[in-house]
């Protein structure tokens, strides 16, 4: 197969996986990532609390091949156990790093949107948010939130494009406080059923944190019904349930932001893996595929790779 000839948009854990997968078997990729960052929602903020991870804060391992992955991340430095959640992992030093190292000299193109496809007797035509067309490819691998999957999907590949519809996405707000003076109290811990947040995570202060830091997530149901409310609504809501929390008068923060992940959770109700249109050389891939967390992605990414590989060796 030539040079370049696999394009694979989206390049959070499921699209890095297919493309590193598909790189060590010898198959030059071109990733499209419509961010300025990897990670998808292992995505990471620089602020002034120091580098704040903005969606999962860890992953844990059970399957055994992925447990032996993980182990290998862990022996080149790129993770590190959780301080906040036992038995599991996050990137090193924070989440966005882990993507980055895995994408290591792949070709990725960044704060490219890739808004609609084309296909014909030469393959699949990429066309970017500048009316720019990238290709033809031979195969497609697209890995991105099944809702954004739907949309690139509705013309050229209705039925796939069907399967991504099933999927129900859950919203998720994210707000982190950071003190630069750490809180003298702790936090009573969070009931199951408080009606605001879910979880609560610190980052302690260190010398790659000038601030606790505190990140916050809304509950589902809270996320969903406020989806639409301004930042500074939220970030002010998500405080006053925290401060509800908190033995003594909550101290004003010195810094603070709110993020939404309009696209946070979900997943297929009965898990494929991954779909695929194999006659045209197209393969969707995603956590909401598969479990709908980080080994789902992984998981899916690769398989949709490994076929790419089998189909090349008929």
């Amino acid at each position: 197969m030539s040079s370049s000839k696999i394009a694979i948009i989206g390049a959070g854990m499921a699209g890095i996986t297919a493309a590193r997968t598909l790189t060590a078997a010898g198959y030059p990729v071109q990733v499209f990532e419509k961010s300025r960052g990897s990670g998808g929602r292992l995505a990471s903020k620089r602020s002034d609390m120091g580098r704040v991870n903005l969606g999962a804060q860890s992953f844990s391992a059970h399957e055994h091949e992925f447990t032996l992955q993980v182990q290998n991340w862990l022996h080149s430095d790129w993770l590190e156990p959780s301080v906040s959640q036992p038995h599991e992992w996050k990137g090193s030093p924070y989440m966005s790093a882990l993507t980055r190292n895995l994408l290591g000299n792949i070709t990725t193109h960044f704060a490219c949107e890739i808004r609609s496809l084309s296909h014909d007797d030469n393959g699949w035509s990429l066309h970017d948010q500048h009316q720019q067309i990238h290709g033809p490819f031979e195969q497609l691998v697209v890995a991105i939130p099944a809702p954004q999957a739907q949309a690139l999907l509705r013309d050229c590949a209705p039925d796939l494009a069907e399967h991504a519809a099933q999927v129900q996405m859950q919203p998720v707000w994210m707000v982190a406080l950071g003190f630069k003076e750490p809180l003298a109290h702790a936090f009573e811990q969070t009931p199951n059923d408080n009606k605001v947040l879910a979880h609560i995570i610190e980052t302690p202060q260190d010398a790659d944190h000038p601030m606790q830091t505190w990140m916050l997530r809304a509950s589902d149901a809270w996320s969903e019904q406020h989806l639409e409310d301004d930042k500074e609504q939220v970030l002010l809501a998500l405080r006053d349930a925290l401060s509800a929390l908190y033995p003594a008068q909550l101290p004003e923060h010195d810094s603070a932001f709110a993020h939404r992940w309009r696209y946070g959770l979900g997943a297929l109700s009965h898990p494929v893996g991954h779909l695929t249109d194999v006659p045209r050389g197209l393969y969707i891939a995603g956590d909401w595929c598969s479990t709908g967390d980080v080994y789902g992605a992984w998981r899916s990414g690769q398989q949709a790779a490994q076929q790419i590989i089998e189909q090349a060796a008929h």
